[in-house]
């Protein structure tokens, strides 16, 4: 399974990151490019003990949720809802290249993070540890790429 913490893996998503244009349209969704790349620095972030998550903890099967998405499903469906709102992210043009660059930095970091680096949970999936946050990252980060055609 693809996971960030493949080097190949991790190039694959820094060179698409690359390929992103300020005026790229989405797919599907309300994020333009720049939104994008703000929220897949700050997912990863998150992970990274930066800050706080956006999305809403839940409870519930967190367990059934976290094997679904981790290990049967090939990609993240579409129309998740976290209670995040990336679309409402006020964002300033002229800084797109430093937002992208920024998110490339830190999937870097997160692909060699130790385990002790990284928060415990995620707030809808419930306890991850280290090889499924990596999972985790490959899959969020492709799906918002994806998004945007890369």
């Amino acid at each position: 399974m693809r996971n960030l913490s493949d080097g190949a893996v991790l190039e694959d998503l820094v060179s698409r990151f690359r390929r992103l244009a300020p005026t790229q349209r989405c797919l599907w969704g309300g994020m333009n490019a720049q939104q994008m790349a703000l929220h897949v620095g700050d997912a990863s972030g998150a992970v990274l003990k930066q800050h706080e998550f956006t999305a809403k903890t839940r409870g519930g099967p967190t367990a059934v949720r976290r094997v679904a998405l981790l290990y049967f499903l090939p990609r993240m469906p579409r129309g998740i809802k976290t209670g995040a709102d990336p679309a409402a992210a006020v964002v300033d043009p002229a800084q797109f290249g430093q937002d992208v660059e920024r998110t490339v930095a830190l999937l870097q970091r997160l692909a060699t993070a130790p385990p002790d680096a990284l928060v415990d949970r995620h707030p809808i999936l419930g306890p991850m540890t280290r090889a499924q946050w990596m999972r985790w990252a490959f899959m969020h980060t492709d799906h918002h790429l994806r998004q945007f055609g890369l």
